[in-house]
């Protein structure tokens, strides 16, 4: 019986061995961590650091709804920016020369703006315009106008 108590106190001796290490480790292990985390020179406890943290995620989250604010904004007011060009060459007259006549359409995302067109020929060039509401002219649009409006329309994907 004297046996088993002396290997019952070894045994119970060893567990307490291996434990004290394991904690002994595990605080060296906390120590090196609060060092990294306390590594500033303004930091004085750990309450302090935890409400300088608070206090900065509030301002964070308070910008972030700012910004998204902003965003909304700029979305709703950049569709009255020119959104949509389409510009088509052509050669108007049938006695040669080149295509040096075009047909310009500017338009922002509600199909309002302008279509620039000129009319290059040999002695003289005439620029005209028209203004456009809704993808719609209060004066007749040529073919080529038409074509412009058109291909303003094809390249423009809403995002």
């Amino acid at each position: 019986m004297n046996f088993s108590m002396n290997s019952l106190a070894l045994i119970i001796s060893l567990v307490a061995l291996f434990l004290g290490a394991f904690c002994a480790w595990q605080n060296y292990s906390l120590n090196k961590l609060k060092k990294i985390f306390f590594s500033g020179a303004q930091a004085q406890n750990l309450e302090s650091v935890i409400y300088a943290l608070k206090n900065e995620i509030k301002t964070d989250r308070d910008q972030i709804k700012n910004l998204e604010e902003n965003l909304i904004n700029l979305r709703n007011n950049s569709t009255f920016a020119i959104q949509k060009v389409g510009l088509v060459r052509f050669n108007p007259f049938d006695d040669g020369g080149g295509n040096f006549s075009f047909s310009l359409a500017l338009m922002d995302a509600h199909n309002c703006g302008v279509v620039i067109t000129s009319m290059h020929g040999r002695q003289q060039n005439r620029i005209y315009t028209k203004k456009l509401e809704s993808g719609k002219s209060d004066t007749q649009l040529s073919e080529e106008e038409i074509q412009a409006i058109d291909l303003a329309n094809t390249k423009f994907q809403k995002t």
